[in-house]
């Protein structure tokens, strides 16, 4: 028996939300292979996760969608709440919580022009793409929401601004046991030459 496992890794030749159908289907047919139980999807808006939902109808997969803490962009905004209705139709529950990988220290930012060690965390999170510090932080909220356990692997579903190009199948960890958190396959990202700065 061979120690090791050959994958395929697909690289979109840019970020964003123009990837996000082929992300959702590779999604989908990574978790054909039947050791995924749960999908975490970041949707701000709702989109991705509705696009989720309706790809893994009729399977015994549970999706978990996570969007922005209140106060943001989307929160509230009437796409959000049509989006989260429709949710409810495929009895999947919404996950809204602190940012983890933000929350008081965008304060600290805005007030002072300063980042703490959350935010550098973030920041360097960014480095192989956005969906990657994304995906990472939207599995921390389930995991604080208890909605996925640190004793199961999920497959996380993430993107750069809207839509989704980034799929990872991770074993989650609370926020208070972040570095426990493990990034175990990547299914798809964007190819990437580093990270905008002073966009955290």
């Amino acid at each position: 028996m061979d120690d090791f496992d050959i994958r395929e890794i697909v690289y979109f030749k840019r970020a964003g939300a123009e990837n996000t159908n082929k992300a959702v289907a590779l999604a989908v047919e990574r978790c054909k292979e039947g050791d995924i139980g749960k999908v975490v999807v970041a949707t701000s808006s709702g989109d991705t996760g509705l696009k989720v939902i309706r790809a893994l109808d009729g399977t015994n997969i549970a999706v978990i969608p996570v969007g922005l803490s209140a106060g943001s962009k989307y929160s509230g905004s009437p796409e959000l709440e049509d989006n989260k209705k429709e949710f409810e139709k495929f009895g999947v529950r919404y996950v809204q919580g602190v940012l983890a990988l933000s929350g008081v220290e965008r304060a600290v930012k805005k007030r002072w022009d300063t980042a703490g060690p959350v935010l550098v965390l973030a920041d360097g999170l960014r480095i192989p793409c956005e969906g990657f510090k994304v995906g990472i932080e939207v599995t921390v909220m389930a995991a604080d929401a208890g909605r996925v356990s640190p004793d199961e692997y999920v497959l996380c579903i993430a993107g750069t601004g809207r839509g989704a190009d980034t799929v990872m199948v991770v074993k989650p960890a609370y926020s208070s046991e972040f570095f426990d958190f493990s990034v175990r396959e990547i299914v798809c990202k964007p190819l990437t030459d580093g990270i905008k700065h002073g966009t955290v």
